[in-house]
């Protein structure tokens, strides 16, 4: 696809990080793990609340917000805005912008990606993103099992580490909660 037709996000807003979203039984939901071996964005990226990208489609201005998804609340919804409509909250970046462009161009064959148009691969984007960030979660592969580290105490305190195991069994999902604390 030609750069002409598009110009990726430009950082309106870069959000806020919560706690019981980014931390929590869903935190697979609210950060971005890029599965490509880049070394560049190896580290998981936050899909902030309230973050918001300027995009250009075929010379026309729209904005992408993230908020909280409609059905759930506790999982992120995106909304992308312009020429007078909207896409509605959405399960991912790329319906919302796919939305919005068959809307306003009667289009259906172009597809643009969701996590280059939000800017996640943009080098200045990502800094913004991670201010602020003191812990990233990380995932550890056992089998065919994920398992997200998303807390770590140091030595100075008893916290120990916080990690969510998410499973599907049965057609239905199961969140499981660990956490280690040493025992005095």
């Amino acid at each position: 696809m030609s750069n002409e037709h598009f110009t990726p996000g430009k950082l309106v807003a870069d959000g806020v990080l919560v706690p019981e979203l980014h931390y929590g039984p869903f935190l697979r939901d609210w950060w971005y793990f890029d599965n490509s071996k880049s070394e560049d964005f190896s580290s998981p990226i936050p899909i902030r609340l309230g973050f918001q990208v300027a995009i250009k489609l075929n010379n026309k201005h729209f904005n992408v917000r993230i908020v909280r998804n409609i059905n759930n609340s506790n999982m992120p919804g995106f909304i992308c805005e312009g020429e007078g409509t909207n896409s509605g909250v959405l399960s991912n970046s790329s319906q919302a912008i796919n939305t919005i462009y068959r809307k306003v161009f009667g289009q259906n064959k172009t597809k643009y990606p969701g996590t280059t148009m939000l800017g996640f691969h943009d080098s200045y984007t990502i800094q913004q993103i991670l201010k602020d960030v003191d812990f990233r979660p990380f995932i550890i592969h056992l089998d065919n099992i994920k398992i997200y580290i998303v807390s770590i105490s140091n030595k100075n305190n008893d916290e120990g580490y916080n990690s969510n195991n998410n499973k599907t069994i049965n057609n239905n999902n199961f969140c499981f909660a660990i956490l280690i604390s040493s025992y005095k």
